[in-house]
C-alpha cells in the first residue's frame, strides 16, 4: 500500500483544516504589491520570514514556518504559522495553521503521513493558563491536529522514532514544593538552585498520546537526536547550572538505548562537546559539530569542526572542511555530508566525506549566496534560501546530483510589499587593518548614489565579537540601514579581528587585546572610503547593538570625528560586567585574561567609562531592563556620565521588560524611529518631529493642508498668465494634481464654458475619455510640463492611498445601501432635483479622507479617467453616485455625469 501523501489529498486536507477553531488554514488575502518605492519603518518591522524548513523523506513536500506581524496595539506580535509546499513543478504553498499561536520545529513522520510540531495553542478545554509549547500532530490526509502531549511544562525538544512513536525531552513534572509555592503565589527565584531545578528527561509518546518514561537521568538534557532506525538517541546533558557563566563543568554526551533507557557516556575525555548531532542515513553512526578553541577552559572564540562517530567501533573521525570550518548548516547524505563552510562574508557549499579527502565545491545558480538549506532523506531534494545585502531572501527547491544543484525553482514569494522598492548596490571590500592583516567588509551604497559625489557614512558594527557581517539580507530593527541609505548614506560593515568566518587564529586574535585590533580595523576602512572620494569626512556616524555598541562606545572615546552615535546594549566598564552577566566569567576571563580582582589595571584600562570626558559625539543610548547579556546599569552609567560631563548631547531610551534582543514590536519600531530622528538631527542636519501632535492621516491634517492649496480668489489652482491650471503635489514618483480638475480650471481650456462662480470648485464631470486626453495635452503644451492622464496602475495606487471618508453614495445615505435601496433613493433624488445635473457632487476637498493629506478626493466625488493596459479609457475610483463597498452595490461604472479627471506627470 502506498502510504505517502499525494498532491490529490491537499484539497481535502485544507477543507478539513478550515474547521479548526484557532488554527484554521484558510488562505489569507493575497498581499498587494506596494507601489510606493520609498522604504518605511513599517516595511522593515513587518518583514515576513520563512524558517524551520523540513522535507518529507521522499522529497515531495516541504513544511515550514511563515512568520509575520499580526494584531494591533498591545496584541501586536509576530505570528508563526505552519505552511506546506508541494515540491512538484506546479505546486503551491498552503497554510496549515493561522492565528496568534506560534508554531515551531515541524517534522515529518518517516512515512510522510503526519507532521509533528510544537504549538503555543492552549490544549483543548484547558484554558489559557495551560503551559504553552506542547507537541501536536497533524494528519496530512485530512483531519484536525491534536495534542499528543499534555505535560505541565513546555516540551524542550522532540524527534520521530518511527511512523507511530516520538521521543520528547521535557522537564520533570512539578514537585510538591513547586505546587505549594504556586498556591502561595510565591514568585521568588533562587539563582542556580540545583536542588529545585527539575531534571530534563526523555519520554516516549505515541500518536494516541500514551506516554512512557524512557530515562531517569539526574540532570538537564538540552539536545536530542534519534537514529533513523529508531533504536538509539544521542543526548547532551548539562551537569552544572553555572556552566554558561564559568565554563568549568562541561556537559556530558550519552548514547541512549531507546528500548531499555540505558545511557552510555561517549566522549568522556571532554575534548569533543557535540552539538548539531545528525545521524547517517544507515544509522551506523552520527555526525557532530564541535566548537574548537586553543584555550584549555573557555570555548569563547572558536572554529566549528565536524566529526563522524562510528557507533559500533566507537571511533571518531574528523571531516575535513578546511581551516575555517563549518559556517552554516550541514546534512548527511549517503556519500558524506553537504555543508555550508565558513568563507568570510559568504558561505561556501561543499560535499565532504569521512576519511580526510578535501571537500568538493557544490555548483549551482545561487551557491555564492546560500543562507541555509534542508535536505530530504532521498538525498536529492534540497530546499534553500538565497539572499544578499541588496537582494531579499527567496526560498528555492532544487535537485542535488553529486556536487551539482540544478532545476532550481522559487517556492514562495515573501514580502510582496517590497516589490518595486530600490535596494541599491553593495561592494565587498578588503583593506589593510591592524597588524598589517587583510580585513574584509561590505559597503552598501546610498540608494541615490551618483559617481563623483561624497556622502555621509554610518558604521553598522556587528555583535559577538564572534559575529560575522555576511553578504545576506539583514534589514532588521537594530540598525535601519535601508532607511539611512535612502537618506543618502553609505553603510560600512566590518569583519574586524575577532570575527567568525576567517579561521581560529583570526577569532582568537583579540584575547587579551580587546579593542586593540578591532578599532584600527574599523578606522582603516573608514579612511579608505574617504581616500576613494566616496565619503564626506565631516559626516561620519557609528551604530551597533551588543558588541557593536561596545565598539561604538570605545570608538567615540578615541576620536572626535564622529558626528552621531547609536549605542545599543553596550558595556562601558568591565568590573561589574563580570558578575552581572550570565556568561560573565567565560567572556571576561577569556578576553581580559582573568577576573577583575586579578587584573585591576587591565580592567580599568579597557573600560571606556573612564575616558568619557573626551567624548563630544552626540550619543543615543538604548537598553532593555531585563538584559542579562549586557546589564542595563551599563547604559545608565554611559548616559549619566555624558549628561553630567556635558560635552556631548545624549539620550537614554529604556525598553521595559526586554531581554538582550527586543521582542515587543512597538519597541522594535521605537528603536528604529529613535535612530532615524537622532541621525537626522546630528548627521543629516534635519530635525524630525519626535512628538507630533497632529496625526498625519487625520481630517485636521487634511484641513490644514487644504489651507495651503494654491488659489486665485476662491478658485483652486495656480495661475499661468490668464489661465488657471491644477496645482501639483508630490506623490511617490509622480507629481499629481492636488484636486480633480475643477470647472474653473476646465474653463481655461474651453473658454466657451460658462461657470457659475458658486461652482468654480466643483469637479468637471461629464467628460469623455478623448476630451480628458485633449485637456492633458493642452495643459502640457501651455506649461511645458509633461502632464498626462494616469495609467490604471497609477490610478489604483492613488486610490489605495485614500481612506474611506470620501464623497460616495454612503455619505449621502448614511449607510451602505444595497442595490434595491439605492434604486429607491435614486428615484427620490430624481423627483427632488428634476433637471439638475449631478446633485451629489461636492466642491473638491470638501471631505478629506484619512489618506495622503496633500491630495484630496481620492476616495470619492468624481470617478477619474485612467489609461488601461490596452490604451483604452477606464473610469476608475469611487464616485458620489456609487457605493464604495462592492458587496452593497451592483457592478458597473460611475454615470458619465459623475466622471471627471485628475492629471499627473512624472517627478522631475
Amino acid at each position: 500500500m502506498n502510504r505517502e501523501p499525494s498532491r490529490h489529498t491537499l484539497p481535502f486536507l485544507l477543507i478539513a483544516l478550515l474547521g479548526l477553531a484557532a488554527g484554521g488554514a484558510a488562505a489569507p488575502p493575497s498581499q498587494k504589491a506596494n507601489p510606493d518605492p520609498r522604504w518605511t519603518v513599517e516595511d522593515v518591522i513587518r518583514a515576513e520570514t520563512a524558517r524551520d524548513w523540513t522535507l518529507s523523506a521522499d522529497g515531495r513536500f516541504a513544511a515550514w514556518v511563515r512568520s509575520r506581524i499580526a494584531g494591533k496595539g498591545d496584541d501586536e506580535k509576530r505570528s508563526a504559522n505552519l505552511w506546506l509546499s508541494p515540491l512538484a513543478d506546479d505546486g503551491e504553498a498552503y497554510p496549515l495553521t493561522r492565528g496568534k499561536h506560534r508554531v515551531k520545529a515541524p517534522r515529518f513522520s518517516p512515512d510522510g503521513r503526519h507532521l509533528a510540531f510544537l504549538w503555543s495553542r492552549p490544549l483543548p478545554d484547558a484554558g489559557e493558563k495551560d503551559p504553552a509549547g506542547q507537541l501536536w500532530v497533524l494528519p496530512l490526509r485530512g483531519g484536525e491536529p491534536w495534542p499528543v502531549t499534555r505535560f505541565d511544562r513546555p516540551i524542550a525538544d522532540f524527534r520521530w522514532r518511527d511512523d507511530e512513536r516520538l521521543v520528547v525531552a521535557a522537564a520533570e513534572s512539578r514537585s510538591a514544593d513547586e505546587r505549594q509555592a504556586k498556591e502561595r503565589a510565591d514568585t521568588t527565584e533562587v539563582v542556580e538552585d540545583r536542588e529545585r531545578t527539575p531534571p530534563v528527561r526523555l519520554y516516549g509518546v505515541d500518536l494516541d498520546g500514551e506516554v512512557s518514561r524512557l530515562t531517569e537521568n539526574r540532570h538537564w538534557i538540552d539536545s536530542l537526536s534519534v537514529s533513523p532506525d529508531g533504536r538509539w538517541a544521542v543526548v547532551t546533558e548539562q551537569q552544572s547550572l553555572s556552566f554558561g557563566f564559568d565554563g568549568k563543568t562541561p556537559p556530558k554526551t550519552f548514547l541512549v538505548d531507546l528500548a531499555t533507557g540505558t545511557l552510555t557516556e561517549r566522549f568522556a575525555d571532554g575534548r569533543l562537546r557535540p552539538y548539531k548531532v545528525r545521524w547517517a542515513p544507515n544509522s551506523r553512526g552520527f555526525y557532530l559539530a564541535n566548537e574548537f578553541s586553543s584555550h584549555p577552559i573557555y570555548r569563547t572564540a572558536t572554529v566549528t569542526e565536524l566529526h563522524f562517530h562510528h557507533l559500533e567501533s566507537g571511533v571518531t573521525e574528523a571531516v575535513d572542511l578546511g581551516e575555517r570550518g563549518l559556517g552554516g548548516d550541514y546534512h548527511p547524505t549517503a556519500d558524506g555530508v553537504i555543508a555550508l563552510v565558513a568563507d568570510g562574508v559568504r558561505y561556501r557549499p561543499v560535499l565532504a566525506t569521512v576519511g580526510g579527502e578535501p571537500p568538493r565545491n557544490i555548483t549551482g545558480t545561487h551557491v555564492r549566496n546560500l543562507d541555509r538549506w534542508a535536505l530530504a532523506a532521498d538525498g536529492r531534494t534540497v530546499v534553500y534560501s538565497t539572499s544578499s545585502v541588496v537582494s531579499p531572501p527567496q526560498p528555492f527547491v532544487a535537485q542535488l546530483a553529486g556536487t551539482t544543484l540544478s532545476r532550481e525553482r522559487p517556492l514562495v514569494e515573501l514580502n510582496q510589499r517590497w516589490r518595486g522598492k530600490p535596494t541599491g548596490r553593495r561592494e565587498v571590500l578588503r583593506w589593510q587593518g591592524a597588524l598589517g592583516d587583510e580585513v574584509e567588509g561590505i559597503l552598501s551604497y546610498p540608494l541615490d548614489w551618483r559617481e563623483g559625489r561624497r556622502y555621509p557614512l554610518i558604521l553598522d558594527i556587528h555583535g559577538g565579537p564572534t559575529g560575522t557581517d555576511m553578504d545576506r539580507w539583514s534589514e532588521r530593527w537594530p540598525t535601519p540601514n535601508i532607511l539611512w541609505r535612502q537618506q543618502g548614506a553609505f553603510i560600512l560593515q566590518v569583519n574586524y579581528h575577532g570575527s567568525a568566518g576567517y579561521g581560529l587564529a583570526w577569532a582568537e586574535s583579540i584575547a587579551n587585546r580587546y579593542y586593540e585590533l578591532e578599532i584600527p580595523d574599523i578606522e582603516a576602512g573608514v579612511d579608505l572610503l574617504i581616500e576613494r572620494g566616496l565619503v564626506d569626512a565631516d559626516r561620519l556616524g557609528t551604530s551597533g547593538w551588543s558588541n557593536g555598541g561596545i565598539l561604538s562606545a570605545e570608538l567615540i572615546t578615541r576620536t572626535q570625528r564622529y558626528r552621531a552615535a547609536s549605542v545599543g546594549a553596550a558595556d562601558v566598564e568591565w568590573f561589574s560586567d563580570w558578575g552581572w552577566v550570565d556568561f560573565g566569567a567565560t567572556f571576561d576571563n577569556y578576553y581580559f585574561g582573568g577576573p577583575p580582582w586579578e587584573r585591576v589595571d587591565h580592567y580599568l584600562a579597557k573600560s571606556p567609562f573612564f575616558r568619557l570626558t573626551e567624548v563630544t559625539t552626540p550619543t543615543l543610548v538604548f537598553t532593555g531592563t531585563e538584559d542579562r547579556n549586557v546589564p542595563p546599569h551599563q547604559s545608565w552609567s554611559l548616559f549619566r556620565a555624558l549628561q553630567q560631563i556635558g560635552k556631548a548631547p545624549t539620550r537614554l531610551v529604556i525598553f521595559p521588560g526586554e531581554p538582550h534582543g527586543l521582542q515587543k514590536i512597538a519597541h522594535q519600531r521605537r528603536k528604529m524611529e529613535e535612530d532615524l530622528a537622532w541621525f537626522d538631527r546630528y548627521l543629516f542636519d534635519q530635525v524630525r518631529e519626535t512628538q507630533p501632535a497632529l496625526l498625519p492621516d487625520s481630517p485636521l491634517a487634511a484641513l490644514l493642508e487644504r489651507a495651503t492649496a494654491a488659489r486665485r480668489g476662491a478658485a483652486y489652482g495656480r495661475q499661468i498668465g490668464p489661465r488657471l491650471i491644477p496645482e501639483a503635489v508630490p506623490f511617490r514618483q509622480l507629481q499629481v494634481a492636488r484636486f480633480e480638475v475643477t470647472r474653473a480650471q476646465w474653463a481655461a481650456f474651453e473658454p466657451s464654458l460658462e461657470v457659475d462662480p458658486l461652482e468654480h470648485n466643483l469637479p468637471m464631470t461629464g467628460v469623455s475619455f478623448e476630451r480628458a486626453q485633449a485637456y492633458a495635452a493642452w495643459l502640457a503644451e501651455v506649461t511645458g510640463e509633461a502632464w498626462r492622464l494616469p495609467t490604471l496602475a497609477e490610478a489604483r495606487a492613488l486610490a489605495a492611498a485614500a481612506g474611506s471618508d470620501g464623497n460616495t453614495f454612503e455619505h449621502w445615505a448614511g449607510y451602505a445601501p444595497n442595490p434595491d435601496d439605492r434604486r429607491r433613493l435614486e428615484a427620490r433624488l430624481g423627483a427632488a432635483f428634476d433637471g439638475q445635473t449631478a446633485p451629489l457632487l461636492l466642491s473638491v476637498g470638501s471631505l478629506p479622507g484619512h489618506g495622503d493629506p496633500a491630495l484630496f478626493d481620492l476616495d470619492g466625488n468624481a470617478a477619474e479617467w485612467a489609461i488601461g493596459e490596452d490604451g483604452e479609457g477606464v473610469a476608475h475610483g469611487a464616485s458620489a453616485d456609487r457605493a464604495s463597498d462592492p458587496r452593497t452595490d451592483s457592478p458597473g461604472e460611475a454615470a458619465p455625469l459623475y466622471t471627471g479627471l485628475r492629471v499627473v506627470r512624472n517627478a522631475d
